[in-house]
């Protein structure tokens, strides 16, 4: 019974990482918010544990999939740069926009500093996505 557990559990995180890898706006969404944990320098544990909340959350992604999701954005990642990730929103929904920039604030704020590389990025992503200071506004 634990081998058959164990088949299914890995069949399911290849099955969480091949809908990421299907869903190219919801890979930039995530690249984003990776980069957020890192815009400090530091990947300090708040921030991995708020973004493994917010894959929950937001993206139905279970907490042991993760670090293959996170295998999976390191290479896919590698070569696409936060604008291009960015980019990937600019014809979204508004709802959709913003929920990006929560998500990113989300990490920003989880050690109660907001570091200027964090401010940095998500002003750049907000400008990006066509948000003005009224839309960053209504996020805070």
């Amino acid at each position: 019974m634990i081998i058959v557990d164990q088949i299914k559990n890995w069949l399911e995180q290849d099955k969480t990482v091949k809908r990421v890898a299907e869903d190219i706006q919801l890979t930039s969404e995530l690249i984003l918010l990776v980069r957020m944990i890192f815009a400090d320098g530091q990947l300090k544990p708040q921030e991995l544990h708020d973004f493994k909340q917010i894959c929950k959350i937001a993206f139905d992604i279970p907490e042991e999939d993760v670090p293959d999701v996170l295998k999976y954005l390191q290479e896919f990642g590698y070569e696409t740069t936060t604008d291009d990730a960015a980019a990937m929103f600019q014809n979204l929904d508004m709802e959709r926009k913003k929920a990006l920039l929560v998500h990113m604030l989300s990490i920003a704020k989880s050690d109660e500093e907001v570091h200027q590389g964090e401010a940095d990025l998500i002003r750049r992503t907000a400008v990006l996505l066509g948000l003005d200071a009224k839309d960053f506004a209504e996020l805070t």
